[in-house]
């Protein structure tokens, strides 16, 4: 008989046939991949963030020296009224910039994840060596959404923030300087004092890595990306007003000439015109009409408003009263949450599809295995 002897096999030697996996898993080698693009993240929030610091501090507190010193809303010295609006421009300045920081966020995320994120991987052939390293297709995917939407999240939550703190430490200021308050439908103040940038961020991500995914390649994906997302931005810019009913007041509520004398500086006048004798609301072709009749109402006294010949005159181009929508400053909220859910709901679609792109592609691949 004889005895075989077998040497123990050494620590590790019965995984040496199998592929070595990267060090920390699919995060660790995007973080390795793409630390550069992190770090130039970093330096862009850091600026948009000194920039809207400065605007708190330095900024606010010379605006605000210098009001205590002047009359405002008086006859100011010239030299006064000169330093007024040198600190004023000033913080309005840096407010502008830092909201230029907060603005062009997405986009040049968007366009970075499309070029950066999946195309170039796809292009080179990089993805195909990550996918043989025992990293799954699908955690490959995780990985490339998850750390760039944590990192954007952070770094535009910052930059918020901070124009927030800035804002609110410098428009009673500037109210009481220029005589009036920024209107809460600014674009400035409604998306940096708002929730909407950061699903619009999110978007940016989810969007650029599918669309790597997709063409696979770089600079086709990087053009893609940037068109996309200015597209969709300017399209619910423009067409925010519709994203919640607007409420509607009538001149004849008030017998004024029109309903705008109704409104408040807080309201967001979106449309107007006139209401024919059927009860139908016409807009342009009624706004012109009710227009035409204001001279009618002036004709008599200038200085006073003929109501009944205001109204007299508009029955005669068969109209029957003067409407306007607008929409308070209670709607500010609801118009926030309706416009981040559909900014989230297409970034959910857009991961959805990158998932079926990516298990369409692999399917071979994982059956051939």
């Amino acid at each position: 008989m004889t005895v075989t002897t077998t040497s123990p096999a050494p620590p590790g030697a019965e995984d040496s046939g199998a592929p070595a996996k990267p060090p920390g898993g699919p995060a660790w080698a995007v973080f390795l991949l793409h630390r550069w693009a992190l770090w130039a993240w970093i330096a862009y929030v850091a600026l948009g963030a000194g920039l809207l610091l400065w605007a708190w501090g330095p900024a606010v507190n010379e605006l605000s020296s210098t009001a205590a010193t002047c009359e405002l809303g008086g006859r100011g010295e010239p030299h006064c009224a000169q330093r007024l609006y040198e600190d004023l421009t000033s913080y309005q300045e840096f407010m502008r910039l830092g909201f230029f920081a907060v603005l062009g966020a997405p986009l040049l995320v968007g366009a970075w994840a499309a070029a950066s994120l999946t195309a170039r991987e796809m292009e080179t052939g990089t993805a195909d060596l990550a996918w043989t390293q025992s990293v799954p297709p699908a955690r490959w995917l995780t990985a490339k959404l998850a750390l760039p939407a944590v990192a954007v999240t952070a770094g535009i939550t910052l930059l918020l923030a901070l124009y927030r703190l800035a804002h609110h430490a410098g428009v009673g200021l500037l109210t009481d300087i220029r005589q009036w308050a920024p209107s809460w439908w600014n674009e400035d103040v409604f998306t940096a004092l708002g929730v909407v940038m950061v699903p619009r961020m999110l978007c940016a991500v989810a969007v650029g890595v599918l669309l790597g995914l997709l063409l696979k390649r770089t600079l086709a994906s990087l053009g893609t990306g940037l068109v996309l997302m200015g597209a969709g931005t300017s399209a619910l810019v423009l067409g925010r007003r519709f994203l919640w009913p607007a409420e509607i007041r009538y001149g004849r509520e008030n017998a004024t000439v029109s309903p705008y004398t109704n409104l408040t500086p807080t309201d967001w006048q979106v449309a107007s015109g006139a209401v024919t004798e059927s009860g139908e609301l016409v807009g342009e072709v009624g706004e012109r009409a009710a227009y035409g009749c204001v001279e009618t109402g002036y004709q008599e006294h200038r200085d006073t408003f003929d109501g009944d010949a205001y109204y007299s005159c508009l029955e005669d181009r068969g109209y029957t009263d003067v409407w306007v929508a607008h929409h308070p400053e209670s709607h500010h909220w609801p118009l926030q949450f309706v416009e981040s859910g559909i900014w989230l709901a297409l970034a959910a679609a857009a991961v959805y599809l990158s998932y079926r792109v990516l298990r369409h592609r692999t399917a071979p691949r994982e059956g051939a295995a």
